[in-house]
C-alpha cells in the first residue's frame, strides 16, 4: 500500500511541477530595471489620485449646490423678511403706538388730554 501512495504522490508532484512551469511561462518575472521602483510608485500614485479626484469632484459639486441653494433661499426669503420687518416694527414701537391710540381714544371720549 505504501508503494501506491508513493506513486500517486510522485504523480501529483509531477503535475504540480508542470503547473508551476506553465505559470512561469504565462507570467514571467519583470526584468529588473533602474526605473522599476519609480515607475511602480508612479502607478501607485496615479491610482491614489484617481480615487481622490472622484471625491474632490463630488465635494466641489456639493459645495456649489449648497451655495446655489443658499443664494436662492436668500433671494426668495429676504424680500419677505424685509417687508414684514417694515410693517411690523419693534416691541417698543408697538407699545408706543398702543399708548398713543389709548390717549387718542381717551381724548375723543372725554375731551381731556393727559
Amino acid at each position: 500500500m505504501d508503494r501506491m501512495d508513493d506513486k500517486s504522490m510522485e504523480g501529483r508532484e509531477g503535475r504540480l511541477d508542470a503547473l508551476w512551469v506553465e505559470y512561469r511561462q504565462a507570467c514571467p518575472d519583470p526584468d529588473p530595471a533602474p526605473d522599476f521602483m519609480p515607475n511602480l510608485w508612479q502607478k501607485i500614485d496615479q491610482r491614489r489620485t484617481g480615487n481622490a479626484r472622484v471625491f474632490r469632484r463630488l465635494a466641489q459639486i456639493c459645495v456649489m449646490a449648497t451655495v446655489a441653494l443658499t443664494l436662492l433661499m436668500g433671494a426668495v426669503l429676504i424680500p419677505r423678511i424685509q417687508a414684514e420687518a417694515f410693517f411690523a416694527g419693534s416691541y417698543a414701537d408697538e407699545l408706543a403706538a398702543e399708548h398713543i391710540n389709548a390717549d387718542y381714544t381717551d381724548f375723543l371720549t372725554t375731551g381731556d388730554l393727559r
